[in-house]
């Protein structure tokens, strides 16, 4: 599988980070269904115009005038805070990031076989596809007809263009480019569109199995990536395309260009984990997209405490079940998250694991522990490590919680209590079930003899 990847000139905003999330999804189900998975994903340094189109200024430059600086330095900057936002989202690592400033002469090749199959041609400015050499280009991924989709929107005269749709593989330099490469069509850098191409099929062949990206990439990209691909070598080019919708703020795309949007961060500095933003978007079909709202964040961050909270309670008691493969509440997830990607039938499945652990029964708690650490493997909330974290304790607090457990069986109330506010103070708090003590890291400092009601908020960590 192929995603395409950030064009990394400036921060990476929620809605961006949505459409990584939802690739995400895939991956991690191709997976649970026993599929080998090579995902390669791009990294644009170069060549993406402002507005997707031939004519104007390459993002990369207008980035590093801002920021005072060059592409080079601007693309690391902006590349590791991305992978450092994917991180804390436990997005999965591509097994290749593949930049575009890395695949130069890819680029150069392509172009080249695009030209001896008289799919392109050379002019005065660089070098362009022919889409008349193309039959149905265009209509691939979209029904509309490109002019009809295009009527009304102001399209550059350029009199080097043999068709006002033809779009640049290669565009010679101009005074003042900050990036160009030789090659035989002069000086000069590539096409948004080319790079995709060349990347894409010098890692995963001339055909593969699924291309995604966001609905903003159906045309111009995608469409420009299919003609190129396939009038070089003559394939099919990928056998299937997939889109996720926007994230929606008040019904409006996120955009960099309308200013105003969100990053991970800002939801961090509200007091939100990122991975309530992580189930937020698993709540939501990718066909859908997902409208964002604080209120609807709060409701996932409540909902993923509340399952932190029971999964760290019910592992102190009992180890998970081993056989989750078999059970019928997993099929019923696998079913959902099989039917196209369910994730909001596959999350009412897991909710059914998560009712699971309140039950009094310990094999209804193993189960669900199992259901739900094998579930994980698509949602990727780190249920196990968050359990398995939460379920360690410094050697001191064991001691002294073994000192209260001999003071309760003793009788001395007395004791067990301050036993038990010495234990607050060190971060834990305390409660007495039918089957012995159990405990939850909490935030230390809380009110004496506030209680269990009226503790800090749990922070299981």
């Amino acid at each position: 599988m192929y995603n395409c990847g950030p064009t990394v000139y400036d921060w990476q905003h929620i809605g961006n980070l949505y459409a990584y999330l939802v690739a995400d999804f895939w991956r991690r189900t191709f997976e649970l269904l026993g599929y080998r998975v090579t995902q390669v994903m791009n990294v644009t340094d170069v060549g993406h115009i402002v507005g997707d189109a031939d004519e104007g200024e390459d993002k990369m430059a207008l980035g590093a005038q801002r920021e005072h600086t060059d592409p080079q330095t601007l693309a690391t900057m902006y590349t590791e805070q991305f992978f450092v936002d994917r991180h804390r989202l436990n997005i999965l690592d591509p097994h290749v990031v593949s930049k575009a400033t890395d695949h130069i002469p890819q680029m150069i090749r392509l172009i080249g076989r695009l030209i001896d199959t008289g799919h392109a041609y050379v002019a005065s400015d660089g070098v362009y596809f022919d889409v008349t050499t193309f039959p149905g280009y265009g209509t691939r991924l979209n029904a509309e007809l490109p002019e009809e989709r295009m009527a009304g929107a102001r399209i550059e005269v350029n009199p080097n263009k043999r068709d006002p749709h033809d779009f640049a593989l290669w565009r010679r330099a101009k005074p003042g480019d900050l990036q160009q490469w030789d090659s035989p069509w002069g000086r000069g850098n590539p096409g948004w569109h080319i790079e995709c191409s060349a990347m894409s099929m010098h890692y995963l062949g001339d055909t593969f199995d699924l291309h995604s990206g966001g609905e903003d990439h159906l045309f111009p990209h995608h469409e420009c990536e299919i003609a190129q691909s396939e009038g070089a070598t003559g394939k099919p080019f990928v056998r299937f395309w997939m889109h996720n919708r926007f994230l929606r703020v008040d019904s409006t795309k996120m955009a960099k260009s309308a200013g105003g949007f969100h990053r991970l961060s800002d939801l961090e500095s509200w007091g939100f984990d990122p991975l309530a933003f992580r189930l937020l978007a698993l709540g939501t079909s990718y066909r859908k997209g997902l409208e964002f709202t604080r209120e609807g964040l709060a409701g996932a961050q409540a909902r993923l405490e509340r399952w932190r909270g029971l999964l760290a309670e019910a592992r102190q008691a009992t180890p998970p079940a081993a056989n989750a493969q078999d059970d019928p509440l997993r099929a019923k997830f696998v079913e959902a998250i099989a039917d196209d990607f369910n994730t909001p039938r596959a999350l009412a499945a897991a909710e059914d694991a998560v009712a699971m652990l309140a039950s009094p029964e310990r094999g209804d708690r193993a189960r669900a522990l199992g259901l739900l650490f094998d579930m994980d493997r698509v949602l990727g909330l780190g249920l196990r490590e968050q359990a398995e974290r939460a379920g360690q304790v410094d050697p001191e607090a064991i001691a002294v919680l073994a000192e209260r457990e001999r003071a309760r069986a003793a009788g001395d109330y007395k004791r067990s209590d301050e036993l038990r506010e010495e234990l607050r103070r060190r971060g834990y708090l305390v409660k007495d079930t039918k089957e012995g003590q159990r405990w939850e890291r909490v935030k230390s400092g809380a009110p004496k003899g506030s209680g269990e009601a009226g503790a800090e908020k749990r922070e299981v960590s």
